[in-house]
């Protein structure tokens, strides 16, 4: 019996390209300015995932962390890494800001609530910008736990993320689905058996979501006449 339902956040429950795609040619231009190394903009852009002004699916830029792509700046520029995470810790409130629920989503925690599931948002992004988000939208009533990117050593796909909510809870893994826009979400605790809900509302398109157990256009899906998609425990193709 499913009992908790972890939701990624860009891309899943906000509207990705709202925020980050603005913000990705937004750094890379002002890493070209600061450091003078115009000769690199485009590589860099393409390397990170910003290619042909769009976020490419399962790229640095889709599911990375913040961490992760200030050492990919440090690899282009020595001191860049530095430089990107006070740029972002500069830029927060404009990202906040800018920040929009995917529509539809906020009813969908709503209903897995009062039908006592427990919504736990698992992401790449920072804590600190994703309990801005659930702030903003007053979500803290149906949003249950936040697993983010800088809490663990471990990222998305690797199940180990998931450590913290299996020692301050008594999850079982069978009792849990996962809902994301990215292979990271897809693939997470694949050979662990976790079920997995790929959504097409973020940057990957139905191919680039190995491991899903569905796809969907959108979170909203997953209430399905009333009820979650995904209700009983075991693998959908066990």
């Amino acid at each position: 019996m499913t009992r908790v339902i972890l939701f990624d956040k860009d891309g899943t429950l906000m509207d990705y390209h709202k925020v980050w795609t603005p913000y990705a040619k937004r750094s890379i231009e002002a890493f070209a300015q600061e450091f003078d190394r115009h000769d690199i903009k485009d590589e860099l852009a393409h390397r990170l995932g910003l290619i042909d002004g769009e976020i490419a699916p399962n790229s640095i830029l889709a599911s990375g962390t913040g961490e992760t792509i200030q050492n990919y700046f440090e690899r282009y520029q020595k001191g860049a890494g530095k430089w990107m995470k006070a740029f972002y810790e500069e830029n927060l409130d404009s990202l906040r800001d800018s920040m929009e629920l995917i529509e539809g989503a906020e009813d969908v925690l709503h209903h897995l609530a009062a039908d006592g599931y427990k919504n736990v948002i698992v992401t790449s992004d920072s804590r600190l910008s994703t309990e801005y988000f659930v702030r903003k939208f007053s979500l803290e009533n149906v949003v249950h736990e936040v697993v983010a990117g800088d809490d663990s050593a471990f990222h998305k796909p690797d199940i180990r993320i998931l450590d913290p909510l299996f020692k301050k809870y008594d999850y079982a893994l069978e009792e849990m689905v996962m809902v994301g826009d990215n292979r990271a979400d897809t693939m997470l605790g694949y050979e662990e058996g976790l079920r997995t809900i790929g959504v097409l509302s973020g940057t990957s398109r139905r191919q680039d979501m190995a491991g899903a157990d569905i796809i969907l256009d959108s979170v909203t899906e997953i209430i399905q006449d009333g009820r979650f998609i995904m209700d009983e425990g075991g693998r959908s193709d066990a």
